[in-house]
């Protein structure tokens, strides 16, 4: 009879690594659900008794799967994957700009957000125009007499992540988890997987939790791996035993044959 708990309750921290690459785990931070979900296409051939047709063989044509999970983390590292996007960083500097054809109530854009020290040529700051420092916005209350206006400021840099410009890749996962019915460790490690575009990251929430982001990767196949292996060509799951100690009573004879460790 199996000693094993039939309840299990798990916790634990998933870790990504780019596939490919030695590997170098990155804790993703608070994932709130993490599931392994198995999926596979059948077929089946029929044979004819009393003149109808029924069930003879199933065949199992496709196996599959995918881990879906719920991030909390909106790290600049996660975002840049779950975007596909590309850390950018500018530090802080010096800008001028042209604009042509400024007329009065008008509200331009700078190139640079979080800027100050704007200088007009021949126009002051809350008599010709209003600045919106932190948006980068310039509001005309008169118009410009100059037909072409050169716009000096300074800005303080940023870091920033672009959105969908950067080619997908595929991932190792690895699950450092508790069954903690039983306090006992469990490690699931998964060869390569694709992560899924996201379909939304909600922004303004009106609910009293924090908001989490819905991700799916899909479970292929690492042809690195040896399919004959004993964990095969998908991922493992394993769960650690106890150290077996040796009790020493003072009764075992030793002739000093042997050498221990």
């Amino acid at each position: 009879m199996s000693n094993q708990s039939e309840y299990y309750y798990g916790q634990g921290k998933v870790y990504l690594s780019p596939y490919g690459i030695d590997k170098k785990w990155r804790w993703i931070g608070d994932v709130s659900s993490l599931k392994l979900n198995f999926e596979f296409e059948e077929q089946y051939s029929k044979r004819s008794i009393g003149g109808s047709l029924i069930n003879d063989k199933r065949f199992v044509t496709f196996i599959g799967g995918n881990i879906t999970a719920n991030w909390f983390d909106r790290s600049s590292d996660n975002l840049e994957l779950l975007l596909r996007g590309q850390s950018i960083s500018k530090s802080q500097g010096w800008a001028e700009e042209q604009f042509k054809n400024i007329k009065q109530g008008m509200t331009i854009c700078l190139q640079h957000q979080n800027v100050r020290d704007i200088f007009i040529q021949n126009l002051n700051e809350n008599i010709d125009y209003i600045v919106d420092g932190k948006e980068g916005l310039i509001s005309f209350i008169t118009k410009p007499k100059s037909q072409s206006l050169l716009i000096e400021y300074d800005y303080s840099g940023f870091n920033g992540i672009s959105i969908l410009n950067n080619e997908p890749h595929d991932f190792s996962l690895r699950y450092e988890g508790k069954n903690i019915v039983e306090d006992k460790p469990i490690n699931i490690e998964l060869y390569r997987l694709s992560l899924d575009p996201i379909e939304f990251i909600n922004l303004i929430d009106d609910k009293s939790e924090f908001s989490n982001v819905e991700t799916t990767l899909q479970l292929l196949p690492d042809f690195k791996k040896n399919p004959k292996s004993e964990f095969g060509l998908f991922g493992r799951i394993i769960h650690f035993n106890d150290f077996i100690d040796i009790l020493y009573d003072d009764e075992i004879a030793y002739d000093e044959r042997y050498e221990f460790a």
